[in-house]
């Protein structure tokens, strides 16, 4: 087999947005990084679908982090919106409403494309002469001297003194490390489009918790808005049976008209949900982030900011270890898991918690969740900091 030039500082599997990120700042830091895999495709804008479906809520917490890096000046404004108010609705028609201007910050997050991400992270990559771009899959890992030898598809290897799993929720670099994660399926699926809507909406993204599942709609440059659908598996072939102008209508319903009629503008796109619990987040000269590392229900549109925490964390142990500390040395790993373990528990209690509740049909419980969303609303110390902990 062949071995390409070795002592990498480190290597990342996964040229997603974490993975990018996680490359882009180590070698800020001076190391020598090989980003392993394959690039991502992307969406391109056409007439007929001038939005990518992978939308996120990035909160301002990711936005800093990819300001340091140099990234999200380069991300294009005209295709990002602010979120400056949140409205959240029972299935009892109690409403929870975030507002930025009340919370003294200039905005709740920011909705950027999955595509202009990658698209402004990759060039900045591509522009750092101390990554080296591998574009095989990783294939296996063996724990050396000093870090992992990681061998890839094409059976060429490479060694480094840390190795950081950011491929995804299907990891393989997990599974190679011997690390387990426990799936539980939410028995829902993530239906996701993009619509022109009648009524401005105001920079708001709304919420509904209803008995055929979660609605939410997020704000999109110009009159548009983006949908994120967790419907219950047994709908859910049925809304993908209907056509643009049922589906659309469908949805206009479902979000009782707040921004009036909706009209499509691309496909719509489906995915399952579920949770995603790992027992660990690091290994022996290894690190897990984003999606690798956590998959949460996205209720609450926090799965990336989750993920750009990890990278924050991570760059954060490596940039701070100690000189004759390597960048994988144990303690700076777990000084990272550390940092992570309160965060990430607390998103997947809480996200898990609020999606089995609002699925379960009991009129008791109904009434229960409705007033306690009531009551929420009226405490603005606690809104206050759960506006704090969203914004990251």
């Amino acid at each position: 087999m062949e071995r390409q030039a070795s002592g990498f500082d480190a290597a990342v599997v996964g040229p997603g947005i974490a993975g990018l990120a996680t490359a882009l700042g180590l070698a800020q830091q001076g190391l020598k990084v090989a980003l392993i895999g394959p690039r991502p495709r992307v969406h391109r804008a056409t007439d007929a679908a001038p939005f990518d479906p992978r939308i996120y809520a990035l909160a301002p917490g990711g936005a800093a982090l990819l300001e340091r890096l140099g990234a999200w000046g380069r991300v294009d404004a005209d295709r990002t919106c602010p979120v400056e108010r949140m409205r959240v609705f029972g299935d009892a028609g109690d409403e929870l409403t975030f507002d930025a201007y009340a919370a003294t910050v200039e905005r709740l997050a920011t909705i950027v494309e999955e595509s202009e991400l990658l698209r402004v992270l990759d060039a900045a990559c591509d522009y750092q002469p101390s990554i080296a771009r591998l574009d095989a899959q990783f294939q296996a890992l063996r724990q050396v001297v000093g870090g992992v030898e990681v061998e890839l598809a094409d059976g060429s290897r490479i060694d480094a003194t840390l190795l950081v799993g950011a491929d995804g929720a299907n990891s393989a670099v997990r599974a190679a490390a011997g690390i387990s994660a426990d799936a539980t399926l939410y028995r829902q699926t993530a239906l996701v489009a993009n619509f022109t809507c009648e009524r401005p909406h105001l920079n708001t993204a709304w919420q509904w918790f209803t008995e055929e599942g979660i609605v939410a709609l997020l704000p999109l440059p110009g009159e548009r808005v983006s949908l994120v659908w967790s419907a219950p598996d047994h709908l859910a072939p049925e809304l993908r049976a209907l056509d643009a102008a049922s589906f659309a209508g469908r949805v206009s319903e479902r979000s009782h008209r707040a921004l009036g009629g909706l009209a499509s503008i691309g496909a719509v796109h489906a995915f399952p949900l579920r949770l995603l619990s790992v027992r660990r987040l690091i290994g022996p000269a290894l690190a897990l982030v984003g999606d690798a590392a956590h998959v949460v229900h996205p209720l609450a549109g926090q799965g990336l900011n989750l993920g750009l925490q990890d990278v924050d964390a991570l760059l954060r142990a490596v940039g701070g270890r100690e000189a004759f500390r390597s960048a994988g040395d144990g303690v700076v790993l777990r000084r990272y898991e550390r940092a992570r373990a309160e965060a990430v528990a607390l998103m997947r209690v809480t996200t898990d918690g609020l999606a089995r509740l609002f699925a379960i049909d009991d009129p008791l419980v109904r009434g229960a969740r409705n007033a306690g969303m009531a009551l929420v609303n009226r405490l603005k110390p606690l809104k206050s900091r759960l506006i704090r902990q969203a914004l990251g």
